[in-house]
């Protein structure tokens, strides 16, 4: 680490204890450590340059986007819903405030739809397999959220369900030592359904709601379609995982609520 970069970090700490921030957000290279006082959160996969931008303005802008994305990931990491966070570039010392990204997508809000402890691990699961794929592919999957029997309603079982009969758990998505079998299954045409508690209940479903009246931008495949609709129809959380680009979204009320970039990921 360059020794303006260590002075940076310095600067951001110092911001950070005045302000009472919860942590640092850095978008320098990481390599090696300089002792601080705040916690720091790491964004790993993307530098961003600045060398075409011009104005003071546009730089804040540029900044900001960045930082509202990797704040969205802040927050599944840490759970955290409020509070600030001082963001530091090669180039920049910004604070923000982590409410600022619930326009995007806030777990709590769809709690009297799903547990959210149960959405944010199936949320943490969806960016894991959307970065890491399976067997060195990359794989598209969905994952619908709410009443298993209203869900199995506007569904029906495309191939065998492989967790038919098995105990709640080893079909616990909370549990992290069940997500390399969710992982394989996701190679499974169709989506899984899960219950308000994080308990799966099929994988390989084949979605039956009408997507005539759902309004998504074009690009998006059927999967994405028919998440939104049956998210219309029934009060459930989707959330798809594309295997082009492998961009994560989240569904509520037959609408995009979320795109989640995995481009981008945070650690600390």
């Amino acid at each position: 680490m360059k020794e303006m970069e260590r002075t940076l970090l310095r600067a951001a700490d110092e911001l950070a204890r005045t302000a009472h921030a919860l942590a640092i957000i850095s978008f320098l290279d990481r390599d090696g450590e300089v002792p601080l006082t705040t916690p720091v959160v790491w964004v790993c996969d993307i530098q961003p340059e600045i060398r075409r931008y011009q104005t003071m303005a546009a730089l804040v802008k540029y900044c900001s986007n960045h930082i509202i994305d990797a704040v969205v990931h802040y927050k599944i990491l840490t759970k955290m819903q409020s509070g600030t966070v001082v963001a530091v570039f090669p180039y920049a010392l910004l604070i923000y405030d982590i409410e600022d990204a619930s326009d995007q997508f806030c777990i709590e809000q769809y709690a009297d739809v799903a547990d959210p402890d149960a959405l944010h691990a199936v949320l943490s699961l969806a960016l894991e397999i959307a970065r890491e794929g399976r067997e060195g592919r990359a794989i598209g999957t969905a994952f619908i959220i709410g009443d298993i029997e209203e869900l199995k309603r506007w569904s029906h079982q495309g191939v065998l369900n492989p967790y038919a009969g098995h105990p709640e758990p080893v079909r616990d998505v909370r549990m992290k030592e069940n997500w390399e079998s969710v992982k394989e299954f996701a190679q499974l045409d169709g989506v899984f359904l899960i219950d308000g508690n994080g308990i799966i209940g099929a994988a390989g479903r084949y979605l039956d709601a009408d997507g005539r009246d759902v309004q998504l931008q074009s690009g998006l495949g059927g999967r994405h379609l028919a998440t939104a609709a049956i998210t219309k129809v029934a009060p459930a959380v989707g959330i798809t995982v594309s295997e082009s680009g492998g961009v994560v979204r989240v569904f509520a009320a037959g609408s995009v609520v979320a795109k989640i970039r995995t481009d981008i990921r945070v650690s600390t």
